[in-house]
């Protein structure tokens, strides 16, 4: 994964949770009934599935998106740092030295922080879940492309 890079700070995902779309889907579908291994494995193998059922998902109802953990390494001045955190204490930052900090924080988080937030820092979040949420990706990038 590549970095993403704004004026003010370097951000690159390089952990999560695998396979987080399938996971939520089988949240969804579990609520109704189904049984929790069985819907996800399930699900894994059916991607367009997957996709069908988190589109259709309101992004507000979000214990389904934390069922999942995403990870970044930034690099960033204090007064960045401080500025999210002041923005969205769901995320957790750890200083790794100088401008470099480790930031977690689940889908829920992300997707609140960039519905509310029209800055470098919500673009960056966004594009740097393509690759692991892309449903979601699509969806959010259709909403803040408008």
């Amino acid at each position: 994964m590549s970095w993403i890079i704004t004026p003010c700070m370097r951000l690159r995902l390089i952990a999560s949770t695998p396979d987080i779309e399938p996971l939520i889907a089988a949240a969804i579908l579990t609520t109704t009934g189904s049984k929790p291994s069985e819907a996800y494995e399930a699900l894994r193998r059916q991607p367009r599935r997957v996709e069908r059922i988190v589109e259709r998902l309101e992004f507000h109802h979000g214990s389904v998106f934390e069922h999942n953990r995403l990870c970044w390494l930034l690099e960033a001045e204090d007064e960045a740092i401080l500025k999210l955190l002041l923005r969205s204490r769901f995320f957790q930052l750890s200083r790794l030295g100088g401008r470099r900090w480790l930031m977690s924080a689940n889908l829920r988080t992300v997707i609140e922080y960039i519905r509310q937030h029209r800055d470098p820092m919500a673009e960056a979040l966004l594009e740097s879940i393509g690759e692991v949420a892309p449903t979601v990706y699509k969806r959010l990038r259709g909403e803040t492309s408008k």
